[in-house]
């Protein structure tokens, strides 16, 4: 079986990962933070293919993981689909300094919202 190669993207600068935190809607910051909570959303059998295809969806941002598996369970091959606006052009790989910059915002905006509940 043929393995895919990995595109190399550049590393997002945590300056402009900072700036654009500040933007983003709260659930999509929090599955770019804490990650997504996959759901199944549809699940069939190609029998031309003997796989199987399926697609799992984040309640939170609406963002899709289609995969392809084989008769095994073996993932062949999965995609992403995301909504409009979730994804930053340009921005690069949010590792680092960047994912510490998503996790502060995080943190920020829950500790002003709970301070205003107490409020």
């Amino acid at each position: 079986m043929a393995r895919r190669r990995r595109r190399i993207v550049a590393e997002a600068d945590a300056n402009e990962v900072e700036q654009w935190a500040h933007t983003l809607k709260q659930t999509w910051l929090l599955c770019r933070e804490l990650g997504h909570t996959w759901k199944p959303f549809t699940a069939r059998y190609v029998p031309e293919q003997r796989a199987y295809e399926r697609t799992l969806r984040c309640p939170r941002c609406a963002t899709e993981r289609r995969q392809v598996l084989d008769g095994s369970g073996h993932v062949v091959s999965s995609s992403y689909v995301h909504p409009d606006g979730y994804l930053h052009k340009g921005l690069g790989r949010v590792t680092g300094e960047g994912r510490d910059a998503l996790r502060l915002e995080s943190l920020t905006r829950f500790i002003d919202q709970t301070t205003a509940k107490t409020a």
